[in-house]
């Protein structure tokens, strides 16, 4: 029903956005408060750190698969409908960078536990805050990771089968498929991309025009709404057979 780990692609997206700091000049990582300001060290590592740690990028790795370990089973425990390897790496990343806990009173999960698999990417975009100087707020570091889980959940590739007795096809029927260009989860995500790129650059306009937040808040919403439509559309996609 789910896979069996997460795969190479969720791996880098989510070094991606934890990255690997901070290195000191003779190679050894120590920790950092990330924005919520946290205690972390390597690739993300948030749990059992201390100020006077200095590991590998070894050791960094080896936290990271350990980390890894632990939040597969978390997804595999709380969600009770299949998901394809795109969808189970989007959710790893996700539980990863927010935890168990708030994964397992999400609304997110009761939506996706009940079918709702096309809800998914909006309420995974509504979790882009984080507190900074005791005040809740959206960061454009988690809205861009948010971004990329909720394009990679909508891929929905469900990769072969690992039987040897499944026959394998050989050769793909080119001309069954429709063109990629009318892919309209392909649109989808495209507007999604395209508008959190713009809403970055609003960010960077702040202190020059009055109207960067206002900008920033438009963007926001058609990213949102780019991501709702990826995920509406892959369904009818698959109906009118575009390979997406």
């Amino acid at each position: 029903m789910h896979p069996k780990s997460i795969s190479d692609q969720g791996i880098n997206l989510i070094k991606k956005f934890e990255g690997l700091a901070k290195v000191e000049p003779d190679g050894m990582i120590v920790p950092y408060r990330c924005p919520a300001n946290v205690l972390t060290i390597g690739h993300g590592r948030a749990h059992g750190v201390k100020k006077n740690m200095r590991i590998t990028k070894e050791e960094a790795e080896n936290f990271l698969k350990e980390d890894l370990r632990t939040f597969e089973a978390e997804v595999k425990n709380m969600v009770d409908v299949p998901l394809s390897q795109y969808q189970f790496d989007a959710l790893v990343s996700f539980v990863f960078n927010l935890g168990a806990a708030n994964f397992k009173s999400s609304t997110l999960l009761k939506k996706l536990n009940a079918g709702d698999y096309a809800a998914v990417p909006a309420q995974l975009m509504r979790w882009n805050k984080a507190r900074v100087g005791g005040k809740l707020q959206p960061l454009t570091g988690l809205t861009r990771r948010r971004t990329a889980e909720a394009a990679l959940f909508t891929m929905d590739a469900q990769l072969p089968s690992d039987d040897a007795d499944v026959p394998m096809p050989q050769k793909v029927t080119v001309q069954d498929k429709k063109p990629l260009t009318k892919s309209k989860t392909m649109a989808g995500v495209g507007i999604a991309g395209a508008a959190t790129g713009l809403n970055e650059m609003a960010g960077q306009l702040q202190g020059l025009v009055s109207y960067a937040d206002s900008l920033k808040t438009i963007f926001l919403i058609v990213a949102i709404g780019g991501i709702a439509l990826a995920a509406y559309a892959r369904f009818k996609d698959q109906k009118d057979g575009v390979d997406v």
